[in-house]
């Protein structure tokens, strides 16, 4: 059965419209189990919200996917659906193995997005069925790949390196200062490092789930209890927020709580929230001693991606869906190769115990071994022709054959 996906993206909808999707995860699931689909992955991210799924037909299986996920969504929110974007077969391929590679992120060649994919389909765990294991980790391969042997990274940055960038060119260097994260998710861990890496040294983590004791076990940061948040913004230079995968569902932090904090202090404090669902609210951005920096202003900062990056990135997602396509072609010439095998391999089996009965042990080895070898060399170029012959689209010939020259049947779900 061939993979297909639905979904959208950045390009399409504003990012609130992107965060509504996201709080509606489960709720999804629980809606496309009940189509009973032989495989589905759902990869939601603060970039994009997309299923990628198996059908026993490509048109009943898109309106089972639609269907579940219109269901899902507030009645308010559910024209969101006619937005998105859908892709079958190999334009499914090709899209996954392009967002893996970070070719399709609000911040090209972003780092993050290989983590999510990899998640998202851990997170799958039976949902996800053998042939969608096959294609995300072809993904997952073809990113690396690109990592490895492309400047992609460099062209385009992480979403968190580019508003860290931001702040730094606004209002001073990181190192020294003392960071506030909320959050203690994936996405923290980024942040964290990000923040080390450039000098900051000093961080101070909260969480609205009282994680952060927890996260600093294995992380240099400093936990706030829980009461200790308006203690910790007074202390901050710098205030990064990203805590919308800890489920929050919208602003903790606004106008008010920051005007006590920061009562009596003339420092500006930069604020960078990265949650999707905005842990920050609007009206903090009206504060005259704050600067909000949001996802939208880290996009619309975002380099351009070098051209030579990108074309090479992309030549090596081509060659990625090349071979993707030429294995999965070729696995359908499994059942015929595998019947093929098994009638020759009765006739084998059933001399090697004729010459068991006939010759001595040794002798019967040998005899085995011969009759193995032949059978073996004799399958080869069949078995290769099966192959080709499937990529080709002929393999119904192939396996008319079998069945009129010497009565193999080949069942077309082994």
């Amino acid at each position: 059965m061939p993979v297909s996906a639905v979904g959208v993206s950045h390009h399409l909808i504003p990012l609130e419209d992107l965060a509504q999707l996201g709080q509606v995860t489960q709720p999804s699931l629980a809606e496309l189990d009940a189509a009973e689909l032989p495989g589905l992955v759902l990869l939601s991210t603060c970039n994009r919200f997309e299923v990628y799924f198996e059908s026993e037909s490509f048109h009943g299986g898109l309106e089972l996917v639609l269907g579940a996920l219109r269901r899902s969504l507030p009645e308010d929110h559910r024209a969101l659906v006619d937005q998105f974007q859908v892709y079958a077969g190999q334009a499914a391929v090709q899209h996954l193995l392009e967002v893996t590679s970070g070719l399709d992120s609000m911040v090209v060649g972003e780092a993050e997005i290989i983590g999510q994919v990899r998640e998202a389909l851990a997170a799958s765990g039976d949902r996800a069925s053998a042939s969608l294991h096959r294609l995300f980790h072809a993904a997952l391969t073809t990113a690396k790949a690109v990592t490895s042997q492309t400047d992609l990274g460099a062209a385009g940055r992480s979403i968190a390196q580019v508003g860290l960038d931001l702040v730094e060119q606004r209002h001073f260097a990181l190192a020294g200062r003392t960071a506030l994260v909320v959050g203690t998710g994936s996405y923290a861990r980024v942040v964290t490092a990000t923040l080390q890496r450039r000098g900051c040294t000093d961080i101070l983590v909260w969480s609205s789930t009282d994680r952060a004791g927890r996260f600093a076990e294995s992380h240099p940061v400093r936990p706030v209890p829980m009461d200790g948040l308006a203690d910790a913004l007074a202390a901050a230079d710098l205030l990064v927020t990203c805590s919308g995968s800890e489920g929050s569902t919208g602003a903790g932090i606004d106008a008010g709580l920051l005007t006590r904090a920061r009562s009596g202090l003339t420092a500006l404090l930069p604020v960078l929230d990265l949650s999707l669902s905005g842990d920050v609210a609007p009206d903090a951005g009206d504060l005259l001693f704050v600067d909000l920096i949001d996802l939208e202003e880290i996009g619309a900062h975002a380099p351009a991606g070098q051209t030579a990056a990108v074309l090479a990135a992309r030549d090596l997602v081509n060659r990625g869906v090349e071979t993707y396509l030429h294995l999965e072609q070729g696995r359908a010439a499994t059942p015929a190769v595998t019947a093929m095998r098994a009638h020759v391999s009765q006739f084998i089996e059933r001399e090697i115990e004729a010459a068991a009965r006939r010759y001595d042990p040794d002798t019967a080895a040998a005899v085995a071994r011969s009759l193995r070898r032949v059978s073996n060399a004799l399958l080869h170029t069949p078995s290769l022709r099966a192959a080709e012959l499937a990529r080709t689209g002929e393999l119904a010939d192939y396996s008319h054959a079998l069945q009129t020259l010497f009565g193999i049947e080949v069942e077309a779900d082994a």
